[in-house]
C-alpha cells in the first residue's frame, strides 16, 4: 500500500468567498435584523408622536442703510449706500434684533412675564429670545425674523410684535439723533443772530455819530493795509467758526458712536474714499468667501484680516483729519488775534487820515460776517428740521408673519428614517457580533479556511422533502473516496470525527450501501468500542465482533456477517473491554486488515472521536483514507482544529472533510453545493439505496 501524498486544499479567492459568507451571515440573521428594525422604527416613530410640535412664523424686514444728518432733500429720499458698504451697520442690527432690550419690550407689550414658560425664570427677556432667530437673506437687504413656538398664533404675534417693537426703537434712536443736532444749531444761531444785531446797531451808530463823506484819494496806503488785513480776519474768522461747527459736530458723532465719514470735511477727503471703496471690495469678497468656505478657514480668516486693517487705516485717516482740523482752528485762532492786533496797530498809523471811515467800514464788515454765519447755520438748521421730519424710518415689513399650517419639529419621517437606519445598523452589527461569537463551523469556506481540508461532500439535514440531496452528497463522496483510491486491493477507510453525535457512523453506513450497490464487496467494522452503534444501524446485534478476535482469538471469517444490503458485510465491535486502546495498538491489527483486503474492495472503518479518545489516532496509521466528519454549527473550530492536527501528525492519507447536518433552508445552501437544473425538484428521483435517518454518531 502506497500512501496517498496528503496536498493542503487550496482556499478560492478572498473577495467572492468572504462576500458570499458576509452575505450568508446577513440572511441567517434575517430575523434578528428584522426585529432590530422594527424596534429601531417603532422607536422612532414613538419619539416624533411624543415630540410637542413646534411651528415657525417668519415676517419680512426690509433695513435700508444709515443717512448722513445733514443731507439735501433728494439725498434723503434716494437713501443710503449698498449692502456691502453697510456690512458693520447690518451685523449692528441684527444684533439688536437679538438684543435684551428689544425682547423685554416684547414681553411687555403682549405681557408674557405671568405666563409659562417666562414666569418659570427671571430672565424673561433671554426666554423669549430662545424662541427667536435672525436670518438674513444674502445680496439684499431683507431679513426675516422667525419666531418657534408650539402655538401657530403665538409665533405669528411674536414675530409681528418683534418687528414693530424694532421698528419703534430704529425710529426713536434716529429722531433722537436729529433733535440734538437741531438743539445745538439752534443754540448757535441764537448767539451768532444777538451777535449780528450788535454788529448792525454799532454800524447804525457809526453813521449816526459823523459825517460820512470822505473825500477822493484821502483814503492812504494805511487805510488799504487796515482793509486788507481787516478782510483776512474776516476770512480767518469765518473760516474758524466753519471749523468750530464741524469739530462740533464730530465731538457729537463721537460721543453717540456714529461713524464720522458723514462729516464735510472727511466725506470729501480722496483717501477715505479710497478706502471705502477697498472696504466695499473686501466686504464683497467676504460674503462670497462665506458661502463656501466655514467661518475659520483660513481664506475667511485673511479677507476678515485684511478688512480690520482697513477699518483701522480708514479710523487712522479720520483722526488724522480731524487733528488736522483742529491744527487749522488753533492756528485760526492764532491769526485772529495777529489780525486783530494789526488792525489794531494800522488804525493808530491812519487815526489821523480816515479812523472814523475804517471804523465805519469794519462795523460794515463785521456786521456782514455776523449776517453770512447768520444765514449758514440757518440754513444747516432748516436742513436739520427737514431730516428730522422726514419720518420714513430706514425700517419697513415688507411681509407680516402669519400662523404656520404645518410644524417644522419634530420631523416624524427623518425620525423614523434614522431610527430605521439605526435598527438596521444595529441588527447587522449583532448579527456580525453573533457570529463572531460563534465560534463552530458553519459553511464550506471554514473548512477550506481554518481546516486546510477539501470539502468531499456537504450533506444536508436529513428530511423527507430533500432525500434526493441527502443522496446525492453522498454520491459525491463516493466519487471522492474513488478518485482517492490508489490500489485496486481492499481499501481501507477510516471515518472519524471530532466530538460524538457529529454523524459519522450514519456516513459511514450510507457511504456502505452505495458502494455496495455499485457492485464492490465493501465491509463495515465497527472500532468505536466505547460506542458502538454501527451494528443498530444495520439492524444487528453487538456480539460476536471485533474483540472477539483480539481478546479471545475467534476465527476472524465466523465474525463477519452478511446485511440486507447485497454486497455489505459488518463487523461489528463485540464485547466491551477493559482497555480498547491496549487492543488497537496490538500487532495482530495489521494481519487483522490484510485479511480484509484480501476478501473486500473496502474495508470501512468506524472510529472514535479524535478529541475524545486516542484510539482514532492508532486506527490512522493503518488506513488508506482518512475522511473526517464535521458537523454543521456544532462543535468549536479550535478544538477541530487540533483534532485535524492530530491526525496530520499520524498520517498523511488525510483525504478531506464531510460537512454534515447542514440546514439546506435555513442557509440556501442548495444553490451553492448542487447545481440547479430547471425542473430537478419536481422530477422524481431514481431509484438508489434510501440514506439512513439522520441519527448522529
Amino acid at each position: 500500500m502506497q500512501p496517498l501524498p496528503h496536498v493542503a486544499a487550496t482556499a478560492p479567492p478572498e473577495s467572492p468567498l468572504d462576500l458570499r459568507y458576509y452575505l450568508d451571515v446577513v440572511w441567517r440573521g434575517r430575523a434578528l435584523i428584522a426585529a432590530a428594525a422594527a424596534a429601531g422604527l417603532g422607536l422612532g416613530l414613538l419619539v416624533g408622536f411624543l415630540q410637542t410640535p413646534q411651528y415657525q412664523a417668519a415676517s419680512l424686514l426690509q433695513i435700508e442703510p444709515p443717512t448722513p444728518a445733514f443731507m439735501s432733500v433728494a439725498d434723503a429720499l434716494v437713501g443710503g449706500g449698498s449692502y456691502y458698504q453697510n456690512a458693520d451697520f447690518y451685523n449692528t442690527q441684527f444684533k439688536i434684533l437679538r438684543s435684551r432690550g428689544v425682547a423685554d419690550r416684547v414681553v411687555e407689550r403682549l405681557k408674557l412675564a405671568d405666563r409659562p414658560p417666562f414666569k418659570e425664570g427671571p430672565d424673561a427677556g433671554g426666554t423669549f429670545l430662545a424662541h427667536v432667530e435672525v436670518d438674513p437673506i444674502p445680496e439684499s437687504r431683507l431679513v426675516r425674523v422667525l419666531v418657534t413656538h408650539e402655538d401657530p398664533k403665538e409665533a405669528a404675534l411674536w414675530a409681528n410684535t418683534l418687528a414693530e417693537v424694532y421698528i419703534e426703537q430704529s425710529l426713536a434712536s434716529r429722531v433722537q439723533a436729529a433733535r440734538q443736532a437741531y438743539d445745538w444749531l439752534q443754540e448757535r444761531l441764537t448767539a451768532t443772530q444777538e451777535a449780528m444785531r450788535q454788529a448792525r446797531n454799532k454800524l447804525i451808530s457809526g453813521y449816526q455819530g459823523q459825517d460820512l463823506f470822505v473825500p477822493e484819494g484821502s483814503v492812504s496806503a494805511v487805510t488799504t493795509s487796515i482793509t486788507k488785513l481787516n478782510d483776512d480776519y474776516l476770512a480767518a474768522r469765518t473760516r474758524r467758526m466753519s471749523l468750530e461747527a464741524a469739530l462740533k459736530q464730530v465731538d457729537d458723532k463721537r460721543r453717540r458712536q456714529e461713524s464720522l465719514e458723514t462729516v464735510p470735511q472727511i466725506a470729501t477727503d480722496t483717501m477715505v474714499g479710497s478706502l471705502n471703496e477697498q472696504l466695499a471690495s473686501l466686504n464683497l469678497q467676504l460674503s462670497q468667501l462665506r458661502e463656501k468656505y466655514k467661518e475659520g478657514h483660513p481664506e475667511v480668516q485673511k479677507v476678515q484680516a485684511q478688512l480690520a486693517e482697513a477699518r483701522k487705516t480708514r479710523e487712522a485717516r479720520f483722526g488724522q483729519i480731524v487733528d488736522a482740523l483742529r491744527a487749522e482752528y488753533s492756528q485760526l485762532e492764532k491769526r485772529e488775534t495777529e489780525f486783530r492786533s494789526a488792525i489794531e496797530g494800522q488804525k493808530s498809523q491812519a487815526a489821523t487820515q480816515s479812523r472814523k471811515s475804517s471804523e465805519l467800514e469794519i462795523l460794515k464788515k463785521e456786521e456782514q460776517s455776523a449776517t453770512s454765519l447768520y444765514e449758514v447755520l440757518l440754513q444747516k438748521l432748516n436742513e436739520t428740521d427737514i431730516a428730522s421730519s422726514i419720518r420714513n424710518n430706514n425700517v419697513s415689513i415688507v411681509e407680516k408673519a402669519t400662523p404656520p399650517t404645518s410644524p417644522i419639529r419634530p420631523a416624524k419621517r427623518r425620525i423614523a428614517a434614522y431610527a430605521l437606519a439605526l435598527g438596521l445598523a444595529l441588527g447587522i452589527g449583532l448579527v456580525f457580533a453573533r457570529d463572531y461569537l460563534d465560534n463552530t463551523i458553519k459553511g464550506p469556506e471554514d473548512i477550506e479556511r481554518f481546516l486546510h481540508l477539501d470539502l468531499l461532500a456537504g450533506v444536508p439535514k436529513y428530511d423527507e422533502a430533500n432525500v434526493h440531496l441527502v443522496t446525492e452528497a453522498y454520491q459525491n463522496l463516493r466519487t471522492a473516496l474513488i478518485f482517492g483510491r490508489r490500489e485496486e486491493t481492499g481499501q481501507v477507510v477510516l471515518i472519524t470525527g471530532t466530538a460524538p453525535q457529529e454523524g459519522k457512523t450514519t456516513t459511514l453506513v450510507n457511504i456502505a450501501k452505495l458502494l455496495a450497490s455499485s457492485g464492490e464487496k465493501a465491509v463495515a467494522v465497527d472500532f468505536d468500542l466505547r460506542r458502538a452503534q454501527l451494528h443498530a444501524r444495520l439492524g444487528l446485534t453487538r456480539e460476536p465482533g471485533v474483540t472477539d478476535f483480539f481478546v479471545r482469538h475467534a476465527d476472524l471469517d465466523s465474525l463477519i456477517r452478511p446485511t440486507r444490503v447485497p454486497n455489505l458485510f459488518a463487523l461489528t465491535a463485540g464485547p466491551l473491554p477493559p482497555n480498547p486502546p491496549a487492543i488497537l495498538a496490538r500487532k495482530q491489527m495489521a494481519d487483522f486488515l490484510n485479511h480484509l483486503r484480501r476478501h473486500f474492495d473496502w474495508i470501512l472503518v468506524d472510529a472514535p472521536p479524535v478529541a475524545s479518545v486516542t484510539d482514532a489516532l492508532l486506527l490512522a496509521r493503518h488506513a488508506d483514507l482518512v475522511v473526517y466528519v464535521v458537523e454543521h454549527n456544532n462543535v468549536d473550530k479550535k478544538v477541530i482544529k487540533r483534532s485535524v492536527a492530530a491526525l496530520r501528525k499520524v498520517t498523511p492519507n488525510l483525504l478531506g472533510a464531510v460537512l454534515n447536518a447542514v440546514d439546506i433552508k435555513a442557509k440556501g445552501y442548495y444553490y451553492y453545493y448542487y447545481p440547479h437544473t430547471p425542473g430537478t425538484e419536481s422530477r422524481p428521483a431514481k431509484p438508489r439505496p434510501k440514506p439512513v435517518a439522520a441519527v448522529k454518531k
